[in-house]
């Protein structure tokens, strides 16, 4: 335990005092608990009230912090300084750990001295030590008055941790902030300092992979497309680490523009086309006739349908994979549908956290950052949207990305929401 130190004890001033307080204390303590600036304040305001029944010798709030620290936070006494080491012995003592607060309204220790504890909402948040004038007991009807008020104190006190606890996130918030900033110009740099090597490695690959300057015997063929891949992977994986990173940082800015819907869908299935054919996969487009355009970045829808659109190729073995677009109310609604391997119950709570990567015989046979779709459902957002997904072990998945017909106003809704909030 560690005491907060106080220059002097607190001296009531007992003209300010008047007598009809007592019968409306209530009315009297509501001003100050909304207005008090500090702990002191409030309790000074309570021990006006107090006086005027019960008469007071010394008169102690303690406050109980994080790790079970006692401080004091206001002190009276007109006379003798009380002492402090005893009366800490005595929280030490009469208060156990295991101690059941709500079955007694205070602790007696006898010669006219009382222990208060100070609870709200089933939380312990300190102690009102109280001795009476030449050792006079206090009457039933008195506790009870006194423990009406100690429930504005302790109502302060909790009131009072919130505060701190709000302060104390809001300070870690705009730390955090500042490490996303951070991390994104970190790797805006790293990403600019890996490209262009990385694009090398991959040219010079390529170009022994066409054998443009001379044949290769079998073992070096292996290892050139080793290196290819594996530089095209590092490649794919900076840029997913840098989406990720801006969109974290709110850095990510859209370009919103008119699109054809038809024409960004089919944009986006010729980029899976290709692998479908070697799997022997159908791919459908399905659109309703009445939508025409949509709102919103282009490059960045495009980048979410064909992530999503890769994802149903690769764990869908036979069948087909369905490109939807309908319309629900506000809504445009982008269907992903595939007759794959399907996602458990389980498995659909991790999916879209970062680096996540599920445990299938699938997922093992194609490699990747697990940042696809946690990056696509934040450019989702970003767009006043989200994705949702409906899917069965072992009968497919439907990934819907739902985006709003008007985005700008949407976004400017729920950044208004937000500031309310």
């Amino acid at each position: 335990m560690k005491a907060k130190t106080m220059s002097h004890p607190v001296v009531l001033d007992k003209s300010l005092v008047n007598p009809e307080i007592v019968d409306n204390f209530y009315d009297f303590l509501v001003f100050p608990l909304e207005t008090a600036k500090t702990v002191e304040d409030f309790c000074r305001a309570c021990l006006e009230v107090i006086i005027q029944r019960v008469a007071v010798r010394v008169f102690i709030v303690f406050r109980v912090e994080e790790g079970d620290n006692i401080v004091r936070e206001y002190e009276f006494y007109p006379g003798e300084k009380p002492n402090i080491v005893s009366i800490y012995s005595t929280l030490k003592q009469e208060i156990p750990a295991n101690q059941n607060y709500e079955q007694s309204l205070c602790w007696v220790k006898g010669g006219g001295v009382y222990l208060f504890p100070l609870i709200f909402k089933n939380q312990l948040l300190g102690y009102v030590y109280l001795e009476t004038e030449k050792g006079e007991k206090v009457g039933s009807y008195s506790l009870k008055f006194l423990s009406g008020i100690f429930k504005f104190i302790s109502l302060y006190l909790y009131q009072d941790r919130l505060e701190k606890k709000e302060k104390q996130l809001e300070e870690r918030e705009k730390t955090l902030e500042s490490n996303l900033r951070k991390q994104s110009e970190y790797l805006s740099y790293m990403n600019h300092e890996l490209r262009t090597p990385l694009a090398a490695v991959i040219g010079f690959s390529k170009m022994l992979q066409q054998r443009i300057y001379g044949d290769l015997n079998p073992k070096q063929a292996q290892y050139v497309d080793a290196i290819y891949q594996s530089a095209t992977y590092l490649l794919e994986l900076i840029s997913d680490l840098l989406d990720l990173s801006k969109i974290e940082a709110k850095k990510e800015e859209l370009f919103l523009e008119k699109i054809l819907v038809r024409e960004l869908c089919e944009a986006s299935l010729s980029l899976v086309k290709t692998k479908a054919e070697e799997q022997n996969l159908e791919l459908k487009l399905e659109i309703d006739e009445d939508i025409v355009y949509c709102e919103g970045d282009q490059r960045r829808l495009k980048q979410i349908l064909v992530n999503l659109l890769s994802n149903a190729v690769k764990f869908t073995e036979e069948g087909s994979v369905t490109l939807r677009v309908t319309r629900e109310g506000d809504w445009l609604l982008f269907k992903v549908i595939d007759t794959g391997i399907g996602i458990d119950e389980e498995s659909q709570k991790k999916l879209f956290q970062p680096f996540v990567q599920l445990k299938t015989p699938l997922h093992k046979k194609h490699r990747g950052s697990g940042l696809g779709l946690v990056i696509s459902r934040g450019l989702a957002r970003l767009h006043g949207g989200d994705i949702t997904l409906i899917s069965e072990e072992g009968k497919g998945s439907c990934f819907t990305v739902w985006l709003p017909l008007n985005p700008q106003e949407n976004s400017q809704k729920q950044e208004k929401q937000d500031n309310d909030y």
